[in-house]
């Protein structure tokens, strides 16, 4: 790959999400700049040995940034990936990366395994039920997640509430669903088995660092409701 190479399959991709320099002097032309977000998860320097799973990867930003760190990263995401960046990403930096075409809902631990880090971002709010989605998460990992979402800063902030989005009402997007506020992110969370470690909001965007609770009471809300979390 050289640079002229570089710049044409970038420019051959109708949509970039993520802005980032993916060769050398060659910037995706992205809306969504998310280095400010990588420096928020605050992976380890070295992932070697870890396994990272990406849910809804996008271009590929973050798959990206924890292989260069060591880990092995499976991505998962319901476009193939050529339907957006994420394809190029890989010819473009001479890397490959374990891809799955799948609706998160079909996410099995059986299939997939568990893993270090869960990367949950940008997707909570495009989700029809959130709580299934969560609790998938919850079954697929035994480490860290790290979420960020959509959060209604217009709604009250002391009780956990959601607003639904009918159609495209959302931002134009038909793909989102909900747009849940922090109190809500967090008690969802804590009703999969997730603690809070940290957290934060900015405008209308909530992220949130959550590790895993083992305890068995914890799990038995999300037995009941999904059968999951055995």
């Amino acid at each position: 790959m050289n640079f002229e190479a570089a710049r044409q399959l970038v420019a051959s991709v109708t949509h970039w999400h993520h802005r980032f320099e993916i060769y050398p002097e060659v910037i995706t032309p992205g809306s969504y700049d998310p280095g400010f977000l990588l420096d928020e998860i605050g992976f380890p320097a070295d992932l070697t040995g870890q396994r990272v799973l990406d849910i809804g990867p996008s271009d590929g930003f973050f798959s990206l940034a924890a292989q260069k760190l060591g880990a092995h990263v499976v991505a998962v995401d319901y476009r193939a990936k050529d339907a957006h960046g994420f394809g190029a990403m890989e010819r473009i930096t001479g890397r490959s990366f374990e891809y799955h075409c799948a609706n998160i809902f079909d996410l099995d631990a059986s299939k997939l395994g568990t893993f270090d880090h869960v990367l949950f971002l940008g997707v909570l709010y495009h989700l029809p039920d959130m709580m299934k989605a969560l609790a998938i998460v919850r079954s697929l990992r035994h480490g860290a997640m790290y979420i960020e979402s959509n959060a209604a800063n217009e709604l009250p902030q002391h009780i956990a509430l959601a607003r639904y989005y009918e159609q495209d009402t959302l931002a134009g997007d038909i793909t989102n669903f909900w747009s849940p506020n922090a109190a809500c992110i967090r008690d969802m969370a804590k009703d999969c088995a997730f603690d809070l470690v940290t957290d934060k909001t900015w405008g209308d965007r909530y992220f949130g660092r959550y590790t895993v609770n083992n305890d068995p009471a914890r799990r038995r809300k999300m037995q009941l409701g999904y059968g999951l979390l055995a």
